[in-house]
């Protein structure tokens, strides 16, 4: 097996201090600051609703999903970035802070999801690596994707 084909290309992106990859390889595009629209009785994680070029777009929200402090101000009154999944219907975002970069990580630096950390938590998380001294959590693409199927 050469050197080059054991290793991944992700989208690096922050939620607060912590920094979450996805394969980039599942990820369709990434906007920026676009007018999010409420949804009236949706569930916590989802953010609203955006146009992306002509697609009425779902916006997941990873921090509600995921337990993490949400603040008290909403999205639309920061900067943030949208990372639009590749899926069936291909109308599912996630909101960010910001994309941190494209990194380059071999299989053999990934490590399994953390025992310690809540079974609703890990069931979106695949792995975990070391990137630049800080950890990077990297998300389960075909997970978060069942979500829009609900």
């Amino acid at each position: 097996m050469s050197e080059s084909s054991d290793k991944r290309q992700y989208l690096s992106f922050l939620l607060g201090s912590e920094t979450f990859g996805i394969p980039l390889e599942g990820c369709k595009e990434v906007d920026h600051n676009k007018r999010i629209l409420r949804i009236p009785h949706a569930p916590s994680y989802i953010e609203g609703i955006v146009n992306l070029r002509g697609d009425l777009v779902t916006i997941l929200n990873l921090r509600s999903l995921l337990g993490k402090e949400t603040g008290s101000a909403g999205y639309n009154d920061l900067k943030y970035s949208l990372i639009r999944l590749k899926g069936k219907k291909e109308s599912f975002a996630i909101l960010s802070d910001s994309i941190a970069d494209i990194v380059e990580i071999a299989d053999r630096d990934l490590e399994s999801c953390p025992s310690h950390i809540s079974e609703r938590e890990g069931k979106f998380i695949q792995s975990v690596t070391i990137l630049k001294s800080k950890t990077m959590i990297i998300l389960n693409r075909e997970e978060l994707l069942r979500l829009e199927e609900e």
